[in-house]
């Protein structure tokens, strides 16, 4: 009996107690709670990678991976506009832009080497509906580049934006205003011509075959550090970056405003191989380029090449004149354009005073220049 007075004591004191203590003991109990699920996790994450459990894996003598990128890219690229560190923008004074022409016969694209590494590209026919590309290089170093071309006056004259050693195969040499040589003497083109470098700044990769086994060109392969090489060495002094004027960026619209989707095609001429489709993809902001209803590959990544920035520029277009299948293009002047970005179409205006100038792009009816984003932009030359 005199027990469970006692006990009942004890139990009336207790209630007591934790009624007046009621916030002591809540802050003991979530101390004690956090204490002992704190140690445990500690403990189990030592010999357990359970991703609830220690999601940044076992905790050992390896270094665990940085989570941000301690390296400061502040140093806009002149030509893409893309940020780099202080060390990697280092080396550009002392490059001087590579302007490279690129086969794009549809037998010749298995063949194609470093296009995604490009700053700039532009697109035109150089012969009966076929096109040719003039891949502008200079922030990134190319191992194996290709195949290169012959060359035209035209390309030539977008070369002279940077200006940029041109690289080549030869080229028309038909007499007229198609003819490679005077246009190189009349213009100070910096050519680097396969033809007088040969080897070691160009490499033999094979041929390209017609049905049948008919060759219908050689695949000749160079690199960026070949070509600045090559052309320090037949012109000393002009390995540097020059002058020009620059085009102004932007960074890319957030995702949510972004478009969902959007597609264009378009053909220079009426052969099927070398009608182009470009894809928006809204992830990465870019897009997607497909040539003759194929994805149109980089064989060096074996990805499918991409843009951040496309242009259709219309220029007029016309024979030679000089008894052959050569192309004229009016690349000064002004003209319409269409710039897609942002998965957005912009009607624009291309406009070009001289040689020496860089082809700039304004809000079509105004005088508002365009800005592009950050990366590589694709020129369509598209005959008006």
């Amino acid at each position: 009996m005199k027990v469970r007075k006692r006990l009942s004591k004890l139990r009336f004191r207790l209630k007591w107690w934790l009624k007046t203590h009621r916030r002591e003991v809540l802050l003991t109990s979530w101390f004690l709670l956090f204490t002992v699920l704190g140690g445990a996790y500690y403990l189990l994450s030592q010999y357990y990678s359970v991703p609830i459990i220690n999601p940044l894996g076992l905790l050992n003598e390896d270094s665990l991976i940085a989570l941000s990128d301690p390296v400061r890219r502040d140093i806009p690229h002149s030509i893409t506009g893309v940020f780099y560190s202080n060390e990697e923008a280092n080396p550009w004074e002392s490059r001087r832009p590579l302007a490279v022409m690129i086969d794009n016969h549809q037998l010749a694209r298995p063949s194609q080497f470093g296009l995604q590494k490009a700053d700039v590209i532009y697109e035109a026919v150089a012969e009966g509906g076929i096109t040719r590309f003039l891949a502008v290089f200079h922030s990134q170093k190319v191992g194996k580049l290709g195949p290169v071309r012959s060359a035209r006056v035209y390309y030539m004259g977008w070369a002279l934006e940077f200006p940029a050693y041109y690289i080549h195969v030869g080229g028309a040499s038909t007499p007229g205003p198609a003819n490679i040589h005077s246009y190189i003497a009349k213009n100070n083109v910096l050519s680097l011509n396969q033809f007088r470098l040969g080897s070691p700044t160009f490499t033999f990769g094979g041929n390209v075959l017609l049905p049948g086994g008919v060759i219908l060109s050689h695949i000749s392969y160079t690199s960026t550090d070949k070509l600045w090489s090559a052309g320090e060495n037949i012109r000393p002094g002009t390995n540097k970056l020059p002058k020009f004027r620059q085009w102004s960026f932007k960074s890319d619209r957030p995702y949510d405003e972004r478009s969902k989707k959007q597609e264009f095609s378009f053909n220079f001429w009426y052969l099927s191989a070398y009608k182009v489709k470009w894809q928006y993809d809204r992830k990465t902001n870019s897009y997607l380029r497909f040539q003759g209803g194929k994805k149109h590959l980089d064989q060096a990544t074996e990805k499918q090449l991409s843009a951040k920035n496309i242009v259709l520029a219309y220029m007029t277009e016309r024979n030679a004149g000089d008894g052959t299948s050569h192309r004229l293009f009016t690349i000064t002047g002004e003209g319409n354009a269409v710039l897609y970005r942002d998965g957005k179409k912009i009607k624009s205006t291309w406009k070009r005073s001289s040689l020496s100038s860089r082809m700039r792009f304004f809000e079509r009816g105004t005088k508002k220049e365009l800005k592009f984003n950050r990366g590589l932009t694709w020129i369509e030359i598209v005959s008006k």
